[in-house]
Protein backbone atom coordinates (compact mmCIF):
# COMPACT_ATOMS: atom_id res chain seq x y z
CA UNK A 1 0.00 0.00 0.00
CA UNK A 2 1.38 3.38 -1.02
CA UNK A 3 -0.29 6.56 0.25
CA UNK A 4 -0.88 9.16 -2.45
CA UNK A 5 -2.74 11.86 -0.55
CA UNK A 6 -4.35 12.32 2.84
CA UNK A 7 -6.89 15.04 3.61
CA UNK A 8 -7.74 15.78 7.23
CA UNK A 9 -10.57 18.08 8.22
CA UNK A 10 -11.02 19.09 11.88
CA UNK A 11 -9.11 15.94 12.76
CA UNK A 12 -6.77 15.63 15.74
CA UNK A 13 -4.64 18.72 16.18
CA UNK A 14 -5.65 20.12 12.77
CA UNK A 15 -8.53 22.62 13.07
CA UNK A 16 -9.13 23.16 9.37
CA UNK A 17 -8.55 21.18 6.20
CA UNK A 18 -4.99 19.93 5.74
CA UNK A 19 -3.79 18.14 2.61
CA UNK A 20 -0.60 16.08 2.52
CA UNK A 21 0.56 14.80 -0.85
CA UNK A 22 2.93 11.86 -0.98
CA UNK A 23 3.16 11.86 -4.79
CA UNK A 24 6.57 13.52 -5.00
CA UNK A 25 8.33 10.79 -3.05
CA UNK A 26 9.62 8.68 -5.92
CA UNK A 27 11.59 6.21 -3.83
CA UNK A 28 8.77 5.35 -1.43
CA UNK A 29 10.74 6.30 1.66
CA UNK A 30 10.17 9.54 3.52
CA UNK A 31 10.52 10.93 7.02
CA UNK A 32 7.85 12.79 8.95
CA UNK A 33 9.58 15.17 11.34
CA UNK A 34 8.62 18.10 13.53
CA UNK A 35 8.56 19.46 17.02
CA UNK A 36 6.69 17.74 19.83
CA UNK A 37 3.00 18.52 19.45
CA UNK A 38 3.25 19.49 15.77
CA UNK A 39 0.83 16.77 14.61
CA UNK A 40 3.10 13.95 13.39
CA UNK A 41 1.15 11.21 15.18
CA UNK A 42 -2.09 12.72 13.90
CA UNK A 43 -0.94 12.01 10.34
CA UNK A 44 -0.45 8.33 11.20
CA UNK A 45 -3.76 8.33 13.10
CA UNK A 46 -5.49 9.75 10.02
CA UNK A 47 -4.09 7.10 7.68
CA UNK A 48 -4.86 4.26 10.09
CA UNK A 49 -8.30 5.66 10.87
CA UNK A 50 -9.17 6.03 7.18
CA UNK A 51 -8.18 2.45 6.47
CA UNK A 52 -9.29 0.63 9.60
CA UNK A 53 -11.65 2.82 11.64
CA UNK A 54 -9.01 2.84 14.40
CA UNK A 55 -6.18 5.19 15.28
CA UNK A 56 -2.51 4.21 15.27
CA UNK A 57 -1.61 2.37 18.44
CA UNK A 58 -5.32 1.96 19.23
CA UNK A 59 -5.08 4.49 22.05
CA UNK A 60 -7.74 6.86 20.74
CA UNK A 61 -11.18 6.12 19.39
CA UNK A 62 -12.37 7.82 16.22
CA UNK A 63 -14.96 9.71 18.25
CA UNK A 64 -12.10 11.35 20.14
CA UNK A 65 -10.42 12.67 17.00
CA UNK A 66 -12.54 15.76 16.32
CA UNK A 67 -10.24 18.75 16.73
CA UNK A 68 -10.96 20.84 19.78
CA UNK A 69 -9.73 23.83 17.75
CA UNK A 70 -12.17 23.39 14.86
CA UNK A 71 -15.06 25.75 14.27
CA UNK A 72 -18.49 24.22 14.75
CA UNK A 73 -19.26 24.37 11.02
CA UNK A 74 -16.12 22.48 9.92
CA UNK A 75 -16.88 18.84 9.16
CA UNK A 76 -14.65 16.13 10.64
CA UNK A 77 -13.34 13.54 8.21
CA UNK A 78 -10.25 11.89 6.78
CA UNK A 79 -9.85 11.06 3.11
CA UNK A 80 -7.01 8.81 1.99
CA UNK A 81 -6.08 8.09 -1.59
CA UNK A 82 -3.72 5.14 -1.91
CA UNK A 83 -2.47 2.70 -4.48
CA UNK A 84 -2.09 -1.02 -4.19
CA UNK A 85 -0.85 -3.24 -7.01
CA UNK A 86 -1.06 -0.27 -9.43
CA UNK A 87 -4.74 0.34 -8.61
CA UNK A 88 -5.89 3.57 -6.96
CA UNK A 89 -8.48 3.61 -4.18
CA UNK A 90 -9.96 6.44 -2.10
CA UNK A 91 -11.48 5.98 1.33
CA UNK A 92 -13.27 8.78 3.17
CA UNK A 93 -14.31 8.25 6.77
CA UNK A 94 -15.81 10.38 9.49
CA UNK A 95 -16.33 9.59 13.18
CA UNK A 96 -19.41 10.31 15.24
CA UNK A 97 -19.35 14.00 16.18
CA UNK A 98 -21.64 16.95 16.88
CA UNK A 99 -22.18 19.35 14.00
CA UNK A 100 -24.21 22.51 13.49
CA UNK A 101 -27.84 21.72 12.85
CA UNK A 102 -29.33 22.69 9.49
CA UNK A 103 -32.53 23.80 11.20
CA UNK A 104 -33.09 26.54 13.71
CA UNK A 105 -34.64 25.82 17.09
CA UNK A 106 -37.72 27.64 18.45
CA UNK A 107 -35.53 30.57 19.49
CA UNK A 108 -34.23 30.93 15.92
CA UNK A 109 -30.76 29.71 16.82
CA UNK A 110 -28.78 26.91 15.24
CA UNK A 111 -28.08 24.09 17.66
CA UNK A 112 -26.00 20.97 17.28
CA UNK A 113 -26.96 17.56 16.05
CA UNK A 114 -25.06 14.27 15.99
CA UNK A 115 -23.36 13.27 12.74
CA UNK A 116 -23.11 9.50 12.50
CA UNK A 117 -19.91 7.71 11.57
CA UNK A 118 -19.68 6.76 7.90
CA UNK A 119 -17.23 5.45 5.33
CA UNK A 120 -17.01 5.62 1.53
CA UNK A 121 -14.65 3.46 -0.51
CA UNK A 122 -14.09 4.41 -4.14
CA UNK A 123 -12.79 1.52 -6.19
CA UNK A 124 -10.28 1.82 -9.08
CA UNK A 125 -13.12 1.87 -11.63
CA UNK A 126 -14.56 5.00 -9.94
CA UNK A 127 -17.57 3.24 -8.45
CA UNK A 128 -18.36 3.38 -4.76
CA UNK A 129 -18.19 0.08 -2.91
CA UNK A 130 -21.68 -0.54 -1.54
CA UNK A 131 -21.34 -1.84 1.96
CA UNK A 132 -21.97 -0.88 5.54
CA UNK A 133 -19.06 0.20 7.75
CA UNK A 134 -18.09 -3.33 8.85
CA UNK A 135 -18.34 -4.70 5.29
CA UNK A 136 -16.26 -1.81 3.95
CA UNK A 137 -13.66 -2.33 6.69
CA UNK A 138 -13.40 -5.98 5.67
CA UNK A 139 -13.11 -5.04 1.99
CA UNK A 140 -10.17 -2.73 2.77
CA UNK A 141 -8.46 -5.54 4.68
CA UNK A 142 -9.07 -7.81 1.69
CA UNK A 143 -7.58 -5.23 -0.71
CA UNK A 144 -4.46 -4.46 1.32
CA UNK A 145 -4.01 -7.92 2.81
CA UNK A 146 -3.25 -6.55 6.28
CA UNK A 147 -5.42 -5.95 9.31
CA UNK A 148 -4.85 -3.00 11.62
CA UNK A 149 -2.43 -4.92 13.88
CA UNK A 150 -0.31 -6.03 10.95
CA UNK A 151 -0.36 -2.55 9.46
Amino acid sequence: MRPIKVVMSAFGSYAGVEVISFENFAHGIFLITGDTGSGKTTIFDAITYALYDQTSGGKREGDMMRSQYASEDTPTYVELTFSYEDKVYTVKRNPNYLRISKRRNKDGELGTTPESASVELIMPDGREYKGKIKETNNKIIEIIGLDVNQF
